[in-house]
């Protein structure tokens, strides 16, 4: 690992929790007026860990004449792209404040949904590992003992049970695939807990849970909106501000669509023909509004209007995600549990039970 300007070795990506702490210390001290080189160097002495570090390392730079966003450009392995254009779009708007506060409800809106997804998994995983143990111990030791019975008494040996013996005598190579899966799941579940994985990556694994990406796509949607209507608010040309704004969105998609819009109204198409050839990760309200042509102030307050609508959606969908996932994936797991051991067990004992019924 390569040492840096700043004599030190590069800060490992820090976690979306310290992201949020390093964002509200930020906001707080640009809030109040501090100088940020010396709020941060200060702060910096107080917390542990990476984000003791990383703060540290921030207040160092500023503290040398480099303005906040040069300095999280050089700690780029630390801080998520993300954060960086959100700082950039807040600071071309003077508005630094409000974008990052926009940005801290995004945030967390994914801890939040992440922690949700955590608590839902934590009883359906242990009992799935306590099945799993148990279906290998079955059949391995108490299938060829019904076997052994079976064939002792000349009793003949249902389909099923030759299936359950086979599938026994195979175990040495499928019993790892259960440890191979959970340790699989273990580490996807803690790469997802780093802040680079805030971002719209549609392999993070937080996503991969329909309701969740949902939720996150209505927070990105409401980020976006309030994002494009701080800069245009402050004088951003609309061709500059989708594209600060689309990059502050996290989600490579939606900056690559953004983009084209962006070069589109550059060369002095109309909106509504620029919107049209893009996808869908531009929302239908937000392509409404954009391809609309309103005033400066029309415009400004409608992104405001859409920005809260999309939160609140998120808000509720967050909610029942909540409630409704736990359920399902208990009804998903006790189900086909019970499903697996109904069969396991009772097909060999109705196979003996048949077999010593018949005259």
């Amino acid at each position: 690992m390569t040492q840096t300007d700043t004599g030190r070795k590069p800060v490992e990506p820090i976690g979306i929790e310290q992201l949020i702490a390093l964002n509200d210390e930020i906001a707080a001290l640009v809030r109040c007026g501090f100088p940020l080189g010396r709020g941060l160097l200060d702060a910096g002495r107080d917390l542990p860990g990476r984000l003791g570090k990383i703060t540290s390392a921030l207040g160092v730079r500023m503290a040398r004449g480099e303005t906040l966003d040069q300095a999280l450009e050089a700690e780029h392995r630390a801080i998520p792209p993300l954060y960086r254009a959100v700082v950039e779009a807040g600071v071309r708007a003077g508005r630094l404040p409000a974008a990052l506060e926009g940005l801290a409800g995004y945030v967390r809106s994914y801890a939040e949904a992440r922690r949700t997804i955590g608590l839902a998994f934590v009883y359906p995983l242990i009992v799935a590992c306590f099945a799993y143990v148990l279906f290998f111990g079955f059949v391995t030791f108490v299938i060829p003992r019904f076997v052994e019975a079976l064939e002792s008494l000349q009793l003949p040996i249902a389909l099923p049970v030759r299936w359950l013996e086979a599938i026994g005598a195979a175990a040495p190579y499928w019993w790892p695939i259960g440890p191979i899966a959970l340790a699989g799941l273990a580490i996807g579940w803690f790469l997802s807990g780093r802040s680079s994985r805030v971002q719209g990556k549609r392999s993070s694994l937080v996503r991969l849970i329909p309701w969740s990406r949902s939720v996150l796509v209505d927070y990105e949607a409401a980020n976006f909106a309030d994002l494009l209507a701080l800069l245009i608010e402050h004088g951003v040309p609309l061709p500059e501000g989708l594209t600060l704004a689309g990059e502050a969105s996290g989600d490579p998609a939606m900056i690559r669509d953004v983009a084209e819009v962006s070069e589109s109204l550059k060369r002095g198409e109309p909106a509504a023909a620029a919107l049209a050839g893009t996808n869908l990760t531009i929302r239908p309200l937000l392509r409404w509004v954009l391809a609309a042509g309103q005033s400066q102030g029309m415009q400004v307050g409608a992104l405001r209007n859409i920005a809260s609508t999309y939160r609140k959606r998120a808000k509720y969908r967050a909610e029942k995600l909540q409630i409704f996932l736990p359920i399902a994936l208990m009804f998903a797991l006790g189900a086909g549990t019970t499903l697996l051991y109904g069969l396991a067990l009772f097909v060999p004992l109705v196979n003996l039970l048949d077999g010593l019924g018949v005259p």
